[in-house]
């Protein structure tokens, strides 16, 4: 039985036997979120329970079905993994594990330290996708091969680490469309904000980091994983001053 309390989000909740692992998926991405509850679906032991595609979703419906596990995407529309982590509230916690693009540092050491249990990148194959799932479900820890020499670089240089800089998620949807070249205006209205409110988040931006240009905001956004390095030698330039 299926049910789609949220049509715009395409959020689904399904019952599970008991004898199963059930398993939600948090995908922003309706043909990713199709894919990944198609594929465990169908893997032994496992039970798809629920699907979102953004936060507020997710918590409700976590709260619904109590999976066992959650794959989740980090970079959602509106907000990112750690908000997930940060507010499930759910007994006994499900276990995580981060299915995301982002292998950033900051993801990376966000996650792990807010509690997910795994972390692989969207370029995994499905056998590696398959190892992690039952790892984390079991309870182990789970890093994919690019997010295991993140970790590494991590650990050999802590003091880097916990010198960058916590953004919070609304935060980040403003820097993003930042540097994707939208307006205070347009942002305002992507987000259902004010323009004031908007440059607020702008100003406390530049606090917080330091940087003032858009192209050293754009530079900052791509080591942040929010969007893919632009081309362009006057962007590198301004971004290395």
């Amino acid at each position: 039985m299926e049910t789609n309390p949220n049509p715009s989000n395409d959020v689904t909740s399904t019952s599970n036997s008991d004898t199963k692992i059930g398993v939600m998926v948090v995908e922003d991405q309706t043909a990713i979120r199709h894919m990944l509850s198609a594929f465990v679906g169908a893997m032994p032991g496992f039970a798809v329970v629920g699907q979102a595609g953004d936060i507020p979703e997710a918590l409700r419906i976590a709260d619904e079905c109590r999976p066992r596990v959650v794959v989740l995407d980090w970079m959602l529309l509106g907000g990112v993994g750690l908000d997930f982590l940060r507010q499930i509230r759910i007994e006994p916690p499900p276990y995580v594990l981060v299915f995301s693009a982002n292998t950033t540092e900051l993801a990376i050491r966000e996650a792990l330290s807010a509690g997910a249990k795994g972390y692989i990148e969207k370029t995994a194959s499905f056998t590696e996708f398959t190892h992690a799932l039952k790892a984390v479900s079991e309870g182990r820890t789970y890093l994919g091969p690019v997010v295991s020499k993140t970790v590494r670089r991590i650990v050999a240089n802590p003091e880097r680490a916990a010198a960058t800089v916590d953004l919070s998620a609304r935060e980040r949807d403003v820097l993003r469309f930042v540097a994707e070249g939208q307006s205070s205006k347009e942002i305002a209205e992507c987000l259902g904000l004010s323009v004031r409110t908007v440059e607020n988040h702008r100003a406390s931006i530049t606090r917080r980091t330091g940087l003032k240009s858009v192209a050293q905001l754009t530079l900052h956004a791509v080591r942040l994983g929010l969007i893919a390095m632009p081309s362009g030698p006057e962007l590198e330039k301004d971004g290395a001053s």
